[in-house]
């Protein structure tokens, strides 16, 4: 839905913001399905949770092949600098946010050279991956222009980022504790954000039982009237 989006036209400026807002929520559900296959909950083997994962980030442009490696440090190291890829995001200056989470994917290649993660394996994938990015959406700048690709690719992937990295890593580590394991990360309440973040708002939980999947966090979701645990 995300790639063929861009065949439609928008004739309007109210239209081309529903048309970015949309791109942006499916690109959102395509790093959940990356999420959820790099905790294999996708498909019955790692190979294919792997090409799940592959083809659920390909409207997004970003490499599975990165993202299945640093998540997994970001479990085992969680909040600690250098040792967690996506600690990155913790800054005091709010203004980077945006710009910090536009860059993450970017920091996890980073990441993985300095910690001598990116092997001749990791490059090959990289690389075929932008190989295949670069004939899909050639194939899409064809048939629509390379305008409507890019505006709309760049208004969406950033409109992305924001909405999964703010709410949902920045927010949901919010403190950056290193100290016991339930303390460093945090759950939304309520069962509207739960759906609408497709179980990414119970991460505190995800932490602490990767091997549910999300529709087995459903019963585990606080209702936002509940009293705050001490």
């Amino acid at each position: 839905m995300a790639l063929a989006s861009y065949f439609w036209q928008p004739t309007r400026l109210i239209l081309y913001a529903i048309d970015i807002v949309f791109r942006a929520y499916l690109h959102y559900v395509a790093g959940v399905m990356a999420h959820e296959s790099v905790h294999g909950h996708l498909g019955n083997t790692r190979s294919s949770n792997d090409w799940w994962g592959r083809i659920g980030l390909l409207p997004t442009t970003a490499p599975y092949v990165t993202f299945r490696k640093t998540h997994l440090h970001h479990h085992s190291a969680t909040n600690i600098p250098e040792m967690d890829p996506d600690e990155f995001l913790n800054t005091r200056h709010s203004w980077q946010i945006p710009f910090r989470a536009f860059a993450l994917p970017y920091h996890w290649v980073v990441w993985m050279i300095k910690n001598g993660k990116f092997s001749r394996r990791e490059r090959i994938e990289y690389l075929l991956h932008y190989g295949v990015i670069a004939i899909v959406y050639g194939v899409i700048a064809y048939f629509t222009s390379v305008e409507r690709v890019l505006i709309g690719l760049l208004a969406s992937a950033t409109l992305h980022s924001l909405l999964l990295w703010y709410y949902f890593a920045i927010k949901t580590h919010e403190g950056y504790s290193t100290g016991e394991p339930e303390t460093r990360s945090h759950n939304y309440k309520g069962q509207l954000v739960y759906w609408f973040s497709f179980g990414l708002s119970m991460h505190q939980l995800h932490h602490m039982q990767p091997r549910l999947a999300w529709l087995q966090m459903a019963k585990f979701v606080p209702s936002v009237t509940a009293v705050e645990e001490r």
